[in-house]
């Protein structure tokens, strides 16, 4: 065994590998109909036995952007010569170094990744091969171990306009397994870690990515994923499932301290107002597929976030809330939006409810239930300690609107004493005063509280002894 396996080594030694690049580059272009290019040297080595290979490029499609789609400095891989004989293939190690990816989809929804027709073409024809052609079995394959460092991968969807990045990609992968069996990602398992410096969608940044994860039955686990999002650490888990026709995606999220700082930078539209603060956030949600429009139809879970003794710097609340006069030139303005989005337009409105000042906040809630791209507001209220605000209804996040949403003031029972309905698209919200708080008695009902002390003092000339009856709009945690 020994003798051959030597007469082995020198035979593959003697050959210059070389000086087969162009009939590499050419095999690879018949097969996929992609561009390879080997700029750099092909090598092996002895000790420990291995192939080597430096400045591989693949050009981006026609009908793409001009460059390249695959570039890579190196990669390297040692085998173990013995089990070759045995038609085994049993691998000390691979290595990938600096490699750089662009996956792009042009505007008719083709990926410069997809199969290229000639491909397709020839497996139709080996289909019609005849019965007793019976393909290869593929050889058993153990790798031990797989080291990718420093991947950069761009994607850039023309269709729907989404644009990502993930820069400083690492990873390192274990316990490698191919069987024989024909699919190969039911035949494939693994395990490893994995970080990434940062991942970048739209205008979103995720930073310190860190996972260990394992890869079975096509199904690949993520447990425990930790990261830095808005400046606050995360701990999850992903699950991604491919054993059906589309893929089923499970994340599950836990923040003990989201910082509502650097959240409100990103999404309150407004340069007089910001958020200051630590809430927790709790986020569990199942989808299908990888398109966008597919993944908010099939959307399910839940979304709690619960924040106590925190502040909304730039306005005051409670002022807000302390004239009815004020109330009715806001409902004018719209307070719809900004409850609801946490914005506020600029100029005008916030100067007359105490700009620069700051309103601490109690506690407020965000519990959601979300059924087939339908998020369900069971209890989304916030509280002042003097006045309480909540919100009701529907979100319909796949054709973006409201759904029978109400935003309400209330008293002490839970009553509302002025609230609004706000229906449309999330862009383009409808807003009006609900009748139903427009009836003389509840009027004078509002009158009563927001001139008073919250059902303390009422104006002279009213019975404080005498209470209405009213339908509650709110029960929930924040009192």
């Amino acid at each position: 065994m020994t003798t051959i396996i030597v007469m082995l080594v020198i035979l593959i030694m003697s050959f210059d590998l070389n000086k087969y690049k162009p009939t590499i580059e050419k095999k690879v272009y018949e097969a996929t109909g992609k561009e390879l290019k080997i700029n750099g040297k092909i090598g092996l080595s002895l000790a420990p036995f291995g192939v080597s290979i430096n400045d591989v490029v693949v050009k981006n499609p026609k009908g793409f952007s001009d460059g390249n789609m695959f570039k890579m400095k190196r990669a390297a891989v040692s085998l173990q010569l013995a089990p070759l004989l045995s038609k085994q293939i049993k691998v000390n190690y691979v290595k990938l170094i600096d490699i750089n990816l662009l996956i792009e989809k042009n505007k008719k929804g083709i990926l410069n990744l997809s199969v290229a027709k000639k491909e397709i073409k020839q497996k139709k024809e080996i289909k019609k091969a005849p019965a007793d052609q019976k393909a290869a079995q593929l050889p058993a394959v153990n790798v031990g171990k797989v080291l990718v460092e420093n991947v950069n991968i761009v994607y850039n969807d023309k269709q729907a306009k989404i644009k990502a990045k993930i820069n400083g990609l690492n990873l390192t992968i274990n316990d490698i397994a191919l069987s024989q069996n024909k699919d190969i990602l039911k035949a494939l398992s693994l395990k490893g870690l994995l970080s990434i410096s940062s991942i970048k969608y739209d205008r979103y940044l995720i930073k310190d990515v860190s996972a260990n994860f394992k890869f079975k039955d096509k199904i690949a686990t993520i447990d425990p994923m930790k990261l830095t999002t808005f400046g606050s650490q995360a701990v999850g888990k992903l699950i991604y499932n491919m054993q059906g026709r589309k893929p089923k995606i499970y994340i599950q999220e836990y923040t003990a301290k989201f910082d509502l700082k650097e959240i409100s930078k990103e999404f309150i539209k407004s340069d007089k107002i910001s958020l200051d603060g630590y809430v927790k956030t709790d986020i569990k949600l199942s989808m299908i597929g990888t398109d966008p429009k597919l993944i908010k139809r099939t959307l399910n879970g839940s979304i709690f976030v619960d924040g106590n003794n925190f502040g909304i710097k730039g306005v005051d609340l409670n002022q807000m809330l302390q004239s009815y006069d004020k109330v009715k030139k806001l409902n004018k303005k719209n307070i719809g939006p900004f409850l609801l989005n946490a914005s506020t337009p600029k100029g005008g409105l916030v100067s007359d409810f105490g700009e620069g000042k700051t309103t601490a906040v109690k506690r407020a809630v965000i519990n959601t239930s979300i059924k087939r791209g339908v998020a369900t507001l069971k209890d989304v209220a916030l509280s002042t300690g003097k006045y309480r605000v909540a919100v009701k209804g529907k979100l319909d996040l796949y054709r973006e609107r409201f759904l029978g949403v109400r935003v309400a003031f209330l008293d002490k029972r839970g009553c509302a004493k002025i609230s609004q309905k706000v229906g449309g698209s999330f862009n383009k919200p409808k807003i009006k005063l609900d009748a139903s708080t427009l009836t003389s008695g509840a009027v004078q009902g509002a009158v009563k509280s927001l001139l008073g002390s919250f059902g303390g003092l009422m104006p002279s000339g009213s019975n404080s002894k005498k209470t209405t009856k009213c339908k509650v709009f709110y029960n929930g945690v924040v009192k």
